[in-house]
């Protein structure tokens, strides 16, 4: 009885440590959204995410209660002209990161639930193809 014992606390504690460590793949530092005129239909958020594993790992959506749409974009400026492309995914190798920011990556909140002023908080839920989604909380600042 001992022995079946000792068994399941070692075997729940591999699965908890297991479990800690995939939720630690991924990590985001900086999270904030430019703020806009109240009648702005879509913000800009950007952030530095990490990939603190070895292998490599797509970030493929993100979403947030406070906007309809959030898709991943990139700035993509020729001969003067800047337009934005949407992306279907973002690659972050292992031990690397990828900066979302202004003139490059970054995701485009769509159509906002209210208005956002410098302050304010948002909540952003990020998904990658490992499984893992990271929660976030941008905060609206007037750069």
């Amino acid at each position: 009885m001992k022995k079946s014992i000792k068994m399941l606390f070692m075997l729940c504690l591999t699965l908890l440590t297991a479990i800690c460590a995939r939720a630690s793949e991924i990590s985001v530092t900086d999270p904030w959204i430019r703020e806009a005129p109240p009648v702005a239909k879509m913000l800009a958020a950007y952030m530095t995410i990490s990939n603190n594993s070895t292998r490599t790992v797509q970030f493929e959506s993100a979403s947030s209660a406070d906007f309809e749409m959030v898709e991943i974009h990139r700035t993509k400026t020729h001969e003067g002209m800047s337009r934005m492309i949407k992306q279907s995914s973002l690659q972050i190798d292992g031990g690397k990161n990828v900066m979302l920011e202004p003139l490059g990556y970054h995701l485009m909140l769509m159509r906002p639930k209210r208005y956002f002023q410098a302050g304010d908080n948002v909540i952003l839920e990020l998904h990658f193809n490992n499984g893992e989604a990271v929660s976030v909380t941008a905060v609206v600042r007037k750069q």
